[in-house]
């Protein structure tokens, strides 16, 4: 069995090893410390009670925003309330012009037809009973 031989398995076992070592080195010599150094001042920053300029400038930046968005915020609202009085004006209009030109002709058509029609089955009528 292949599992079970010694030359395989000593140089896997050899480059798992090496692979480890190396990968435990590199951990604690450049990533713990600064996840240490992130925790600490982490800690400090959540500790101290006392406002400092950083503080200020999270305030001053969230209302900043808060005045832009609000703007922004009224600025859409009057461009959608603009766009749907404009786009029912127009969609009315629209709808008036196609009645008056187009359904107004096909109403006539229908009309005539109609008529045409009635007057054929008069006709059918008036000469079956004379038969």
């Amino acid at each position: 069995m292949p599992q079970l031989d010694l030359y395989i398995a000593m140089s896997q076992v050899f480059w798992f090893t090496l692979f480890f070592v190396i990968f435990y080195l590199v951990i604690v010599r450049d990533i713990l410390p600064v996840i240490a150094r992130s925790i600490k001042l982490r800690k400090k920053k959540v500790g101290v009670k006392s406002e400092s300029s950083f503080d200020d400038e999270a305030k001053t930046i969230i209302d900043q925003t808060a005045i832009t968005l609000d703007r922004s915020l009224n600025d859409s609202r009057s461009l959608l309330t603009k766009i749907n009085t404009e786009s029912l004006t127009w969609l009315d209009s629209s709808i008036q012009k196609t009645n008056e030109s187009l359904l107004l002709d096909v109403n006539k058509i229908y009309i005539q037809r109609i008529a045409e029609l009635k007057g054929r089955s008069f006709l059918i009528e008036e000469i079956i009973k004379k038969n």
